[in-house]
Order: structure tokens, then C-alpha cells, then sequence
């Protein structure tokens, strides 16, 4: 087979394809697929209530830059410093749903034409135009660009870092070099988890024929490491409860096969991509075999970046459990390349084309199906406390930490005319009254309050498990008997003294 055949495709290697007839622009393809991926990623952006993590979102943007430097050395502010920032800025303009997830949703807007052209560092306008296609319909793109953390943000950065860093290893220019270099560092404080996708991009240059300059890589690299150095002391710094939960999964096969869905999709799309992604494995290898140096390099670095994170997240996880899906996200866009790449030798009656097409289709099903539907319906729960309370009812939250959402939505309440409650749950990382100080104010005197409201996320979980959770639990059935309790999405909202 000759070398023209190998990656990168050519599309004339396969015959005429519709993107490629006259009269037919690219960029207008490419702007048309930008469009209808900002539809989708905008679309009822504000349906669904805030989860828990968008919650803390809205608490770093708001607190005062003594509290948000306090918490960046503490807490998870490290973890994506980047987003942060930017949040401070923009929740200035608004502070809606929409509006906060809104910047999440630019990120993800633009990496539709990101994805393309770096995808036209691995293949042909074709199928550089199906990646771009395969993203902006994937739903856990969608589905992340319509949430208020910086997943998208990363993904961005993360595009941007491969194609400078294919430039700079190809063509050697200390320009491609120094951008590679800022771009990553701002990857890694866009998310930490971007590391990984760093350390794919080194463990590539030992399969470089001929071999990189190594000189440059190794002082960009530790430019790098230098940089990520105040975030990465973060995990000697922080408690273990911080970096990891009981609830992470370890890594099994059905949880790489969840992983599959969850970069993919499910159903009996997943088993398209699966036929894509063996394509797409076996283009790479016939470059790597047919000798062709420079398209069997830029395979194995498209698929050390689709594996090498979950590889090693998983070996992480045989210590302490982080196998959780969104930490493997930043892979997303090579496994969309190489399912595009998978297409592209699928030529017979344009099987290729035809399958991205009914993938594009049937995932716009699946991203309309998840519009309404929150992980935590804080803003239901939220608003059943808030239009019923007394002044001077207590609240208490299980965790606490949850405490953060009534915070925002009592904000946001209509005519935020909500009533003066006693809340008995710390501030976000700054103090205050918790559970057992409500113990105390009920010793002293059982009818102090009217009404004690608990909301607990997590649904179905007993008040037990949690510190302080049975004695609470027994104290205020003493006093006020059973509880009336109403089921939110993942919450529960107990009403003491109904």
C-alpha cells in the first residue's frame, strides 16, 4: 500500500467527497457546524437548577480576594485556577443559570473550529470537517459546556497545546515552542488533570523518528514543571479527604467500559464508534508499518493521548479511587479524531460519511433528553424551604458544605424577599454555626424554634452517616415527632415542626 494512503488522509486518495466537489466551501461547512453546535450548547443553558459543584463556582467568584487566595492554597480553587478567575469577572454581568454557565458554553463553541484545524494536522479537509462535526454533537461536550466548572475551558487549551506541539516538534521553531509552553502551563491550572495529557505528549517523543531535538523539549518541559509547581504541591498539602471520596469508583472493566460510553455514546451508537475507533487504530498502524515516519508519530501520539490519562488514572486509583469519567475528558477530542480518522477508510458507498452523519443525527436525541434533567435539584428544594419558612426557622445542611446552594438561590429568589433563617452550616470555608450548635440551642430550649428544616443531598441516604447526623436525627424527633419530607432530584428536604 503506498505512503500517500497513511495518515494523514488524503481526501483525493479515496475519490471525490461532497466537502471536496467545486462550489462547495469548507468554511462555510465549518461555520454552519460552529453554529449548530452553539445552538445546541446554548439552548435552555438555564433549564436546570445548579449542582453542587456549580454552587462552589458561584462561591469562589464571590468571595473576597483574601477568602479565594485562602482557598486556593486549601482548597479547590487550585484545581482550576484559570476558570476561577475568569468567573470573578464575568458573574460582574449576571448571575443567572444561564449567564454562569454561558462562559463554559463559549469555550466549548469555540472548540468546534479549534477542532478542525488541528484535526487538519492529522488527516484531510473531509475528515477534519467530520471531527468537527463529531464535536459539536457529542453530548458530553454538550452536556459540559452547559455546566459552570472548566472542563471546556481545558479541552480549549488542551487543542491548542496539541497543534503547537506538533509544529514545534515537526518544524523545530522556537515560536511554536514557547507557545506549546505557556498554552500547557495554562492547561494545567485550566484543570489538573491536564497533566496527562502532557505526560502523552512526552511519552510520544520516544516513538519520534528521527529523534526530537531534545534540547528544547527538555527546557520547555521543565519550564513547564516550574510553573505547575504551586499547583502540584497542592496534593502534598491537602487532607486526603480533599483529593479523593469513598464514592470514586476503582478502575474495573465495566467502568472503562462506562468510560467508552461516556467519551462515545450509548446505546447502539456506542457501537459505531467502536467500528470507527478500530478504523481509525487500524490506519495508524498500517503508517507505522508501511514506514511512514511522520504519520506513524502523529498516530502514536493521537493514541497515547486517547489512553495514556485513563492508564494512568487508573494505576492512581488502585491506591486511592479517582476513576471518575470527567477526569478522563480532556482524551475527548482524540478519540472524535480518531473516529474521524476510522471514517475516512471506510470509502465503499461513503460508509465513512454516512456513519458520522447518523452519529451527528441520533445524538441530538440524547442532548435534547438531558436539557431538563439537573444531577441536584437545589433550586426546587431551595425554593420549597424558602416559600414556606417562618423568620427565625432554623436550617441545617447534610454535608454541610452543602449550605453554599441555599446561599445562591436565596439570591436569587423571586423579589429576593426570603425570610431572616437561623443557618446552621459554616460558611463557605469561613466559619459559623454547624450542626452542634443547634443541638445546644435545643437542650437549652426544645421549642426555640418553630420550624428546623434539613435539607440532605444524596438521595436516599439515611441522616446516620453523617457526623452528627443520628443525634440530630433523634433530637428532633423528640421534639417535633416525624418528619413531612418532600423528594427534589437528589435531595431531601425534611421539615421539622410541620
Amino acid at each position: 500500500m503506498p505512503v500517500a494512503s497513511a495518515l494523514p488522509l488524503a481526501d483525493q486518495a479515496f475519490g471525490p467527497t461532497p466537502v471536496n466537489r467545486p462550489g462547495v466551501p469548507v468554511r462555510l461547512i465549518l461555520v454552519l457546524l460552529t453554529i449548530a453546535g452553539a445552538w445546541l450548547r446554548l439552548s435552555h443553558l438555564g433549564a436546570k437548577s445548579l449542582w453542587l459543584d456549580e454552587g462552589a463556582t458561584v462561591a469562589l467568584a464571590r468571595a473576597s480576594w483574601q477568602h479565594f487566595a485562602w482557598i486556593w492554597w486549601h482548597g479547590e480553587a487550585n484545581l482550576q485556577t484559570i476558570y476561577f478567575l475568569l468567573m470573578r469577572g464575568w458573574i460582574h454581568f449576571g448571575s443567572s443559570e444561564a449567564w454562569i454557565r454561558s462562559l463554559s458554553a463559549l469555550f466549548g463553541i469555540a472548540s468546534i473550529p479549534l477542532m478542525y484545524v488541528v484535526a487538519r494536522k492529522f488527516t484531510g479537509l473531509t475528515w477534519s470537517l467530520a471531527a468537527a462535526a463529531l464535536l459539536a454533537f457529542n453530548p458530553t461536550h454538550i452536556f459540559y459546556s452547559q455546566e459552570a466548572r472548566s472542563y471546556t475551558l481545558a479541552i480549549l487549551l488542551v487543542l491548542l497545546s496539541t497543534y503547537f506541539f506538533v509544529r514545534a516538534v515537526e518544524d523545530g521553531r522556537m515560536r511554536d515552542w514557547a507557545l506549546w509552553t505557556a498554552i500547557s502551563a495554562a492547561g494545567f491550572y485550566s484543570h489538573d488533570f491536564v497533566a496527562l495529557v502532557l505526560l502523552a505528549q512526552a511519552a510520544s517523543l520516544l516513538l519520534k523518528s528521527p529523534p526530537v531535538r531534545w534540547g528544547r523539549a527538555i527546557l520547555c518541559g521543565l519550564i513547564i514543571f516550574a510553573a505547575a509547581l504551586p499547583g502540584l504541591t497542592y496534593v502534598f498539602r491537602a487532607s486526603p479527604e480533599n483529593l479523593h471520596f469513598i464514592w470514586m469508583p476503582r478502575p474495573s472493566v465495566k467502568e472503562f467500559w462506562h468510560l467508552a460510553m461516556f467519551l462515545g455514546s450509548g446505546g447502539i451508537k456506542i457501537a459505531l464508534w467502536m467500528v470507527l475507533w478500530g478504523a481509525g487504530l487500524a490506519t495508524i498502524i498500517r503508517a507505522h508499518r508501511v514506514g511512514a515516519t511522520k504519520e506513524a508519530w502523529r498516530g502514536a501520539l493521537l493514541l497515547l493521548w486517547a489512553v495514556l490519562p485513563a492508564v494512568l488514572i487508573a494505576l492512581l486509583s488502585l491506591r486511592h479511587p479517582m476513576f471518575l469519567q470527567r477526569y478522563m475528558i480532556f482524551s475527548l477530542p482524540a478519540t472524535v479524531l480518531l473516529a474521524a480518522i476510522g471514517a475516512s477508510i471506510l470509502p465503499k458507498w461513503r460508509i465513512g460519511i454516512l456513519l458520522v452523519i447518523v452519529l451527528c443525527a441520533a445524538n441530538i436525541r440524547s442532548v435534547v433528553k438531558e436539557y431538563h434533567k439537573p444531577r441536584e435539584d437545589w433550586r426546587g428544594a431551595t425554593a420549597a424551604v424558602l416559600s414556606s419558612a417562618a423568620p427565625g426557622d432554623a436550617v441545617v445542611f447534610f454535608p454541610f458544605y452543602t449550605r453554599i446552594m441555599l446561599d445562591y438561590y436565596s439570591g436569587q429568589h423571586a423579589d429576593n424577599n426570603t425570610p431572616p433563617l437561623h443557618v446552621f452550616a459554616p460558611a463557605y470555608y469561613d466559619g459559623g454555626e454547624d450542626v452542634t450548635n443547634l443541638l445546644q440551642a435545643l437542650d437549652k430550649d426544645p421549642r426555640h424554634f418553630r420550624h428546623v428544616w434539613i435539607l440532605m443531598a444524596d438521595h436516599g441516604t439515611r441522616m446516620e452517616i453523617f457526623d452528627f447526623g443520628a443525634a440530630t436525627q433523634t433530637k428532633l424527633q423528640s421534639i417535633y415527632g416525624a418528619p413531612a419530607v418532600q423528594k427534589f432530584d437528589d435531595i431531601d428536604v425534611l421539615e421539622y415542626g410541620k
